[in-house]
Formats: structure tokens, sequence, C-alpha cells
């Protein structure tokens, strides 16, 4: 799915940035340092996803920790649920929507000798699984940091989550002010990553004078592990995003 727009200088062009979340870059981290643009970058990814897969494809499940940018996504129709800080039932029954979902899966293959998640999605595509309602499934905390402070208890189960779920079409995806917020049996399995403007561009684990030309008051704005920059919300001269086609974003001046 399209995240934004990813700089080319040498090849003097920029091209759509997009990521696949079907094989091992399954699960997602994005890392940046205060308003540098991680609940965009979270609201511009289920907004892709909303626009190029159907509800019956794929399913979010968003732990807002990150200021109340995930709200406004809450009536999507790929949206199972947002909770937030302030509601510790939500959020643990959430987390435990989607264990649950985890476990019945990994029971469902084993009974119908099902051997992949490509597998599966194959043939639920062409209605041999009737009684499968769900598609692939994911789960979305922005603000690690601080559901790390609040929810110490759950960060176990999201961490086996991760470890067990890609198999199972099942993804973890977080965003975090810096990479030292998140354990390492759970870093490890975020293949996925993308950097925004770093609080400590020292902190940099992809490239540190990149990161340091990285600007700032531009959220959005960071690199990938091309060590490329990319840009995840493109904005006109008024202020306000843009509203182009893909294809004619790619033309546009996201200016630096």
């Amino acid at each position: 799915m399209p995240l934004g727009l990813i700089d080319k200088p040498f090849e003097q062009r920029r091209e759509v940035l997009y990521r696949d979340f079907s094989g091992a870059a399954g699960h997602m981290m994005v890392v940046g340092g205060p308003q540098s643009g991680k609940s965009t970058i979270m609201r511009a990814l289920v907004s892709s996803f909303a626009l190029t897969h159907t509800p019956a494809e794929v399913q979010f499940y968003c732990l807002d920790f990150g200021g109340g940018g995930m709200v406004s996504l809450a009536d999507l129709p790929h949206v199972g649920g947002v909770a937030s800080r302030l509601d510790p039932e939500r959020v643990r029954r959430t987390v435990a929507e989607v264990l649950g979902v985890l476990n019945r899966r990994e029971e469902f293959f084993r009974a119908h000798a099902i051997d992949s998640m490509a597998t599966y999605r194959r043939k639920r595509a062409a209605g041999e699984l009737p009684g499968e309602a769900w598609g692939d499934v994911f789960l979305v905390v922005d603000g690690w940091g601080s559901f790390r402070n609040d929810y110490d208890m759950l960060e176990p189960i999201v961490s086996d989550i991760a470890a067990r779920g890609l198999g199972y079409g099942i993804h973890v995806v977080i965003t975090a002010a810096r990479y030292m917020e998140v354990r390492a049996a759970l870093k490890d399995q975020m293949l996925g990553r993308l950097e925004l403007r770093l609080g400590d561009v020292m902190d940099s684990e992809f490239d540190r004078k990149v990161a340091a030309n990285v600007p700032t008051g531009v959220p959005g704005r960071g690199q990938v592990p091309e060590k490329l920059h990319f840009m995840g919300r493109c904005r006109g001269s008024t202020g306000r995003a843009p509203r182009p086609t893909w294809r004619t974003a790619r033309r546009r001046s996201c200016g630096r």
C-alpha cells in the first residue's frame, strides 16, 4: 500500500513509497521525536489500506496513546475499535480480541491443513472458507512508551502476538519516540521500519547524517532504511494536505 513519497535525488525523481505487509516485514515500527508526525503516519497507513482493501480483507484495532490522533478513524468500516489510555477496560479488551483471533486462527490452520497465510488468503478469496469473516488483522499502538508505562502487564501479550502473528496474518504496528523504548524481543520482530525526525540524531539506526538533514517543523518527514528521505504527507503552499492522485503526487514538490 502507498504511504508517502520517497525522494531519489541521484535519479532526480520522486516515487510513491510503498510498504508490503505480506512478507517478513509484516510488522512495522515508526520512530520519531515529539511532533514528528508519528500519528500522521498511522492515520495515513490505515487510510491507505481503507482505500486499497475492503473491510473483509483488513481490520484494524487501534490503541491511541499518542494524543488522540487515531480517534478520527473510528468510524471507518475497516476499524474494529479505537481505545484510548483513559479507558483501561477497552484497552485490555482490544488486546485480548486480537490475541483471540490469533489463537483461533492457529487452531483453524491446524484443523484444515492450511500451510501458510498465502494459502489462507487464496482459499478465502475463492470462497472455500465460508465461515472465515477475518482477513489480515492489525494491532496498532500509537505511543508505545506510554503504553508500556501504563499497561506493562500487556507488553508480553503484544510481544507474543508479534512473535507468532505473521504466519497467521496478524500484524503489529507501533510508534515510539526512541528505539530504546522497545525491548529487543519485540524490536527484532519489527523488520518494517521508518524513521521520522529524531529528538537526538545519534539514536538513528539508519544513517545519522541523513537523520541530521531531516528538517524540523515538518511532520511526516524522515528516512527509510535505504537512507533516502521520504514524506508521509505532502503539503501544498496553503498548508493543507493536497488531494491529487498518487500518480499526480509524484510530480508535486514536497518542499525542503
